[in-house]
């Protein structure tokens, strides 16, 4: 390998040695120069300062000059003053306000010209001509100013033309205008053009071609003037002020001549004293970096022997042995962490995992094992009873909507250690495992022989769900399961867990479950023992939600009013929603395309959205009503905007009336309306969503159990009362409807 860091390490400190021979011979000439250099700066300072004080008092006088007369004249105020009416073309009126305009002219060396502008007629009277705005070689810059409320301007640089067509040397000038009159405006403009190129003459005479030179800008960074000249040349800035009357920037220094050159007045004594002085540095510094250089080489030449071995893994090759051993630090140290990274995340997905089978008994884990793994992961194994405690963040949908990630992280790292502290204090230890973005399971166990597992846990619930609420933006609900004796047991402490967490829909958000504690019998009739009631009550909802007809609402509450009687789980209260949008959906079957598809992609994700991520039974039920009730107002409109409803309304006040009838069917009601038979039973189910012949049948029957229910008649009678002629149709009809022969049906009921 090439000895570049050896020749490296000489031509470093090379240029050291010589840099210090050279900086104790110049750094008398340094001081001198500096000190002059600062003298230099200040004397430009002063010269700058001048030159702006001068300036600013040239301006002050020409604009106090003007308002002065603008107050006092009273050519310039006839010239205002001029009606469109009146005459002031003649030649002694121009000539007395020309003479007036010479005499603005001559007040200053600075002032290149002034004219005045009269808003009433547009006119523009100079020192030269009275002529119209139009016909002015400045009418560009009155007509930018026509409309202004500022009523004094400095402009910045621009060039004046007094006559249209002057192409040739237009006047570099900064403008002072003022609206007259002073302190209201309106009636016109006094423009009084400042020469630029005197300004620079002045310049050039104050420094009478010394080596200073000042640059002079506008706010908008426009040059005003400039000593530099073509060929000259370039100079260093020294001092930069702005002044306070114009906001130009003044900026002053000199041009580079000899001043700040810098040249060697060494002689040759101290030249050849110098060069033998750097030869015998050379000298040593060559010995010096040689001997020091040994050990780099040493070891270099074993890294080499090391990677040879290793089949050249790492790049040889490089500019310096320096970099060779950096890289090869680095992948050492990338190498190290990645592995001490792996192992973290190793042990935390084993920590998980071993919690995972834990819980849910995936196989057996003995004491053994047991103690292994909570040794190693820095836990106490030993306990007297153990059991699970299950916390779940309460509204998690709404959570993740109003939170970031991050943010809901750190909430649920608070919650996390919580639980900890508070185990600390009691005489229980815990482990807590996040299995779900919103549910964290902690294992308890008891250390003594003091409270009983279920207290402290209990107790700890109960902490916890308080603190919770009083600090955290947020509620839980805490499950309790059942405290066991022996490890083989947890699953059962788990499930028993669980099993009371799936009654929070039921029970409420931000409470403590506990195992068996909020299971209610079921009562005949009603919760899950009456679930062919429930199924019965749903199947009226749906179709009395289809029809329109009486409060659907009334039968969706009664039927979670009889539902409540019996507590339900979470997931039977799914099977309930899932069971209500079927029922409606069937019912729904046979209305238009138009109903369907609203239906399909307006309301089956909103209601699939409410059943997936509600927490309550009861804001479920709420949701569902709200958009059940908005889809079936827009049935309803549908309905109505169709040009047939007023006939399909008739149809069934008829049939509702006539029902009676024996020949009440199908071409009896075409007859009656005077219609084609499919077009009538077409027009009637995609209103109603019902064949016209199962209305009419459900019609008869539900009026036949009206009176099974409320009447002693017999059969044969109530069937020609709803307008069958013969009772074996009736009950054939009766069964197919209800599901039960009218008999059966009678006695169920009375």
């Amino acid at each position: 390998m090439r000895k570049s860091w050896f020749y490296r390490l000489f031509f470093s400190y090379f240029p050291i040695l010589f840099a210090l021979s050279s900086v104790l011979i110049l750094l008398t000439y340094l001081m001198l120069s500096e000190m002059s250099r600062k003298e230099t700066i200040h004397a430009n300072g002063t010269y700058v300062q001048h030159v702006v004080q001068l300036i600013d008092h040239t301006l002050r006088e020409i604009d106090g000059m003007l308002i002065q007369e603008l107050e006092t004249d009273e050519k310039i105020s006839q010239f205002f003053r001029h009606r469109p009416s009146e005459d002031d073309s003649t030649h002694y009126n121009v000539y007395e306000i020309s003479k007036k305009i010479n005499q603005l002219v001559s007040f200053n060396t600075f002032i290149d010209s002034v004219y005045l502008y009269r808003n009433s007629d547009d006119m523009v009277m100079s020192a030269n001509t009275l002529v119209p705005l139009s016909q002015f070689g400045d009418r560009a810059f009155i007509e930018a100013r026509q409309d202004s409320d500022q009523l004094f301007e400095l402009s910045p640089r621009r060039t004046y033309q007094e006559f249209r067509h002057q192409e040739l040397f237009p006047a570099s000038v900064v403008s002072l205008v003022r609206q007259y009159p002073l302190l209201e405006g309106r009636q016109g403009l006094v423009v009084i053009n400042i020469s630029l190129s005197a300004m620079e003459r002045m310049l050039a005479d104050l420094s009478g071609g010394s080596i200073s030179f000042v640059h002079i800008k506008d706010w908008q960074g426009n040059t005003v003037a400039n000593q530099q000249q073509k060929g000259a040349p370039p100079g260093t800035v020294l001092s930069e002020y702005t002044s306070d009357y114009t906001g130009w920037v003044y900026k002053g220094g000199v041009r580079d001549v000899q001043l700040f050159r810098f040249a060697s007045v060494l002689s040759y004594v101290w030249v050849a004293g110098g060069i033998l002085a750097v030869i015998a540095g050379s000298i040593w510094l060559a010995y010096v970096t040689r001997r020091n250089y040994k050990p780099i080489e040493a070891l270099m030449s074993r890294m080499n022997m090391y990677m040879s071995q290793k089949n050249n893994e790492l790049e040889q090759s490089g500019p310096d042995e320096f970099l060779f051993i950096e890289r090869a630090l680095d992948m050492l140290m990338e190498q190290s962490n990645a592995y001490q990274k792996m192992q973290e995340e190793d042990a935390l997905f084993r920590k998980r995992y071993f919690f995972t089978e834990l819980l849910e008994g995936s196989r057996p884990i003995g004491l053994a094992e047991w103690r292994q793994e909570l040794e190693r992961y820095g836990l106490p194994d030993g306990f007297q009873e153990l059991g699970v405690v299950i916390y779940e963040i309460d509204q998690y949908t709404q959570l993740t909507g109003r939170y970031s990630y991050r943010d809901f992280n750190l909430l649920k790292f608070v919650l996390n250690s919580v639980i900890k502290e508070m185990a600390d204090s009691c005489p229980v230890t815990v482990w807590t495992e996040w299995t779900e973005q919103h549910r964290l399971v902690a294992l308890y166990r008891t250390t003594d022989s003091g409270d009983s597992w279920e207290e402290q846990a209990r107790m700890q619930a109960e902490q916890v769900r308080a603190w919770v609420e009083k600090n955290v933006a947020y509620t839980i609900t805490a499950a309790i399961g059942s405290a066991q004796e022996m490890l083989e047991e947890v699953p059962a402490s788990y499930t028993h867990a669980l099993h009371a967490l799936a009654y929070k829909s039921s029970v409420g958000l931000n409470r403590v479950l506990l195992y068996g504690e909020h299971t209610a019998e079921p009562s005949a009739g009603s919760g899950k023992a009456g679930s062919r009631d429930l199924f019965r009550m749903i199947r009226e909802l749906a179709h009395a939600f289809r029809t329109g007809e009486g409060d659907w609402l009334e039968l969706y509450d009664q039927l979670f009013i009889e539902v409540r009687l019996g507590r339900l789980t979470r997931e039977e209260y799914v099977q309930l929603f899932n069971t209500i949008v079927q029922q409606i959906q069937r019912e729904l079957a046979a209305f238009p395309e138009k109903v369907l598809e609203l239906w399909q992609s307006g309301v089956l994700p909103r209601l699939a959205q409410v059943r997936d991520t509600f927490d309550l039974a009861e804001e479920a039920q709420t949701e569902y009503a709200s958009i059940l009730t908005e889809f079936q107002q827009q049935l309803q409109e549908i309905r109505s905007s169709s040009s047939h409803h007023a006939l399909i309304v008739e149809v069934k006040g008829y049939i509702e009336q006539e029902y009676a009838n024996p020949d009440m069917s199908l071409n009896h009601l075409c007859e009656r309306f005077g219609l084609n038979g499919k077009y009538l039973s077409r027009l009637f189910k995609e209103a109603v969503g019902e064949k016209l012949v199962d209305y009419l049948v459900r019609v008869r029957i539900e009026e036949s159990q009206r009176l099974l229910r409320m009447t002693s008649l017999s059969l044969q009678e109530i069937a020609n009362s709803v307008g069958y002629m013969h009772d074996i149709s009736f009950i054939r009809a009766f069964k197919k409807l209800v599901g039960t022969t009218p008999g059966d049906y009678r006695k169920h009921h009375v």
